[in-house]
């Protein structure tokens, strides 16, 4: 519950904060279909955008983001949310769609309640919150960067999720022949990750790739500190995705600097990268957890508890 209760006050001090018109925006219904509508590209959200708030009501919400991000997604996201500023500039202002405060929080139902959630997305951040019964689920969590690299005469100067791809490679050809033969799915990676911004997995295909718990020596030593780096994102209190029975599949180049893919995905994770637009330059990358997503699991027991003190059932 202590996560669930500074989640809570959190939010709380955040729409305090507001002015009413500020506040309507920012609160909408827990019970209704835009709690699964997600994007992580330049568009309007609803919600109240960071443009519209003072230092201080941005601030607030920030110690919202820390309170559920551990601090290596914390740093990855204000990262990319200045990243839209570089951008603008590779793209010679010509966008309006490009700023480090086009980011909107949303508040689903009340905090504190029996259910209720939290949304903050814009351009390649998006961050879900979904609380029930005082368990916290924060899938899925989506982050991505473009550019993927800031040079400088051929040195890294920013690159916030050059771990996951570095660690991505590392494991590939950490692979014997016969595991990177069943690893290895495609030859050509796809364009985005598979599973773009479903609401729901089912029926998705994911098939193929290496059991990871077919790994041994350094490919089991590389998978161990990629999941660990994807599983960091995620605060204590707040259920990480379990990969138990995940494999492991690759698609495209085997090399850095041309476009490519991998997955690491399993009945209860969902662990996506791609980087192949704009050159190579531009990653995506995504947690899930199939049966959780937007708290599917802990709502389906809350259901399932109303249902039943309802008929009596309760003490």
């Amino acid at each position: 519950m202590a996560l669930a209760d500074d989640l809570a006050t959190a939010t709380r001090t955040v729409l305090d904060g507001l002015d009413d018109a500020q506040r309507a925006d920012a609160r909408l219904p827990f019970d209704e279909d835009e709690r699964r509508t997600w994007v992580y590209w330049p568009a309007p959200r609803r919600g109240v955008p960071l443009w519209r708030l003072d230092r201080g009501q941005t601030k607030r919400i920030q110690r919202l983001l820390g309170t559920v991000l551990g601090l290596p997604a914390f740093a990855r996201v204000t990262t990319i949310m200045g990243l839209d500023e570089v951008l603008d500039r590779l793209e010679g202002w010509h966008s309006d769609r490009r700023h480090r405060d086009d980011y909107w929080l949303s508040v689903f139902g009340e905090p504190g309640a029996k259910t209720w959630g939290v949304r903050f997305e814009g351009h390649h951040v998006s961050v879900h919150v979904t609380v029930a019964d005082g368990e916290v689920r924060s899938t899925p969590l989506f982050l991505g960067a473009n550019p993927a690299v800031v040079y400088d005469h051929g040195h890294t100067v920013v690159a916030p999720l050059a771990l996951e791809e570095r660690l991505g490679f590392d494991l590939l050809h950490g692979l014997t022949v016969e595991q990177r033969d069943a690893a290895v799915i495609a030859d050509v990676a796809p364009d985005d990750i598979v599973t773009r911004n479903l609401p729901r997995l089912g029926g998705t295909d994911l098939g193929g790739g290496v059991p990871l718990d077919a790994l041994a020596g350094d490919s089991r030593a590389a998978a161990s500190a990629l999941l660990d780096v994807y599983l960091s994102r995620f605060v204590d209190g707040s259920q990480r995705p379990d990969p138990t029975g995940a494999t492991f599949a690759w698609a495209g180049a085997h090399e850095p600097g041309t476009g490519h893919y991998y997955r690491i995905a399993g009945p209860r994770l969902l662990v996506e990268l791609d980087n192949t637009q704009d050159g190579a330059n531009h990653v995506h990358t995504v947690v899930r957890d199939p049966h959780a997503d937007f708290g599917d699991d802990v709502l389906a027991a809350h259901h399932r508890r109303a249902h039943r003190d309802a008929a009596g059932g309760g003490n």
